[in-house]
């Protein structure tokens, strides 16, 4: 028996069919809303019924005049439906993806398996030994030795990245869900790879720049000030692949590992402060109904009646929130302005700028995002009920996301396999909304689940792997 086989009742069976017509009393009526702010359209709930009676259906002729272009669609002064990367992750996850990246990595690959052969065919063919004034043998250097062992690790790297990716891309592109426990163990085994990735990286820049030495200056003049002899001898079939080949080699190698390093020592806290800026931006989408960037009164009891169509699904609260603690929770974590002043997409995420602590201190960023979630989630559940830890099954998931943010079926389905774990229940659910808007690491899955539901799609982008 699975989890997946344990009875879901985390919406106590509800269907959204089932629902009845909710009136919304606490700001169904125009003029001045339940919550004292003023509003004059009225969120109900219509049934196709009347939405016939009011607009009924045009004649066959009119859908060719009446229906809009897919261009006006669009809303083109949404803020948050755009393409917002900038000129470093768009480079990077260009070649990230690119083919050029690929041809870097066979060629890599093409290299390490020719040093390999090309030091086995002359074994023995090219060193250089060092002798003292007695004649007796005080080094020596076997070049044939050294390639094969380079071109060992180079194979050795190009494969581990190989495997590496492969995993990255399965991960990705699962369509099936996997457990907590499992997630968790992968993460520590991601951690390991990762630090092994870094060695194995270092020991293949270290042996190639030391190869590249050892070849470069094997007939250099070398000082016999202290009575020392040298003997060089080298095949010139070899002499000659190896310093060409090294010379390719570093050509790639060296601008791979200073684009490396640049992102590695400078990008990093670059990347968390816009990637939480780009969460808190989907954040704020959640709350501004109208989407122009702006959160007024209006967008409020927008995004109440949104919520009071949870609550009646989730079957959590037996009651509404009061119109009084509902507008507390307003004035307190969304109109920083003062109660019931609109505020602006920029305003609001530079209040989260600044009462956030550090990047590099994510747990005390959700201390101080927990209570303000919490609270959302206070509208439509209860503690009592999110303590019962129930399951949320996929329907109930993806209705939820449908009322609150009008999301596909498609792609929220697609978000649930890849990145919830099972079970998901209300309380993990408000853990990893709480992550979305306080986690700093782009690159973590726990940090990402909410975030890659409400990401902007860009199309025409295979855009899928991050690594």
């Amino acid at each position: 028996m699975s989890i997946n086989d344990i009875p879901r009742n985390s919406f106590n069976g509800m269907r959204k069919t089932d629902l009845p017509p909710i009136p919304l009393p606490e700001y169904s009526g125009p003029g001045t809303s339940g919550t004292g702010y003023p509003y004059t359209e009225v969120p109900a709930i219509s049934t196709a019924e009347h939405v016939q009676d009011l607009n009924p259906p045009p004649a066959y002729d009119d859908l060719f005049v009446r229906r809009p272009s897919p261009a006006a669609w669009e809303n083109k002064s949404n803020p948050y439906n755009k393409d917002d990367r900038n000129a470093w992750e768009i480079i990077h996850e260009w070649f990230e993806l690119s083919i050029l990246q690929q041809i870097i990595w066979l060629g890599a690959l093409a290299f390490s398996i020719s040093y390999i052969y090309y030091g086995l065919e002359y074994s023995g063919d090219c060193y250089w030994e060092t002798f003292d004034e007695d004649g007796n043998s005080t080094g020596k250097e076997n070049l044939t030795a050294f390639i094969q062992a380079e071109g060992g690790v180079s194979c050795a790297f190009v494969l581990y990245v190989f495997l590496w990716r492969l995993w990255a891309f399965c991960q990705t592109s699962r369509t099936t869900r996997i457990t907590r426990d499992d997630i968790e163990g992968q993460k520590k085994c991601g951690g390991l790879f990762f630090f092994l990735s870094i060695g194995i990286f270092w020991a293949n820049f270290g042996v190639s720049v030391a190869g590249a030495a050892k070849i470069f200056s094997l007939y250099d003049s070398k000082d016999t000030s202290d009575g020392k002899t040298y003997i060089i001898q080298c095949h010139p079939d070899f002499y000659w692949f190896y310093h060409n080949a090294e010379k390719g080699h570093l050509a790639v190698l060296v601008p791979y590992v200073a684009y490396v390093l640049f992102g590695f020592f400078f990008m990093i806290n670059v990347q968390k402060k816009w990637s939480l800026h780009r969460k808190w931006r989907q954040w704020v989408r959640l709350l501004d109904a109208d989407h122009d960037g702006i959160i007024r009164p209006e967008d409020m009891e927008k995004t109440n009646a949104k919520l009071e169509q949870i609550r009646r699904l989730v079957g959590a609260r037996q009651s509404p929130l009061s119109a009084e603690d509902q507008r507390k929770w307003w004035n307190d974590n969304i109109f920083k302005g003062g109660p019931g002043k609109p505020i602006s997409l920029h305003d609001y995420t530079s209040f989260l700028e600044g009462s956030m602590v550090s990047v590099n201190n994510p747990h005390e960023n959700a201390n101080k995002m927990r209570p303000v979630i919490t609270g959302f989630f206070n509208f439509f559940s209860t503690d009592e009920y999110r303590k019962k830890n129930l399951i949320i099954c996929e329907d109930d998931f993806i209705r939820f996301w449908r009322i609150l943010a009008d999301i596909d079926e498609q792609h929220c389905r697609e978000m649930f396999n890849k990145h919830f774990p099972a079970p998901v229940t209300m309380a993990s659910f408000m853990e990893d909304f709480t992550a979305f808007v306080s986690h700093v690491d782009f690159w973590d899955e726990y940090s990402n689940r909410v975030f890659n539901l409400l990401k902007f799609r860009r199309t025409g982008c295979f855009c899928k792997v991050h690594i």
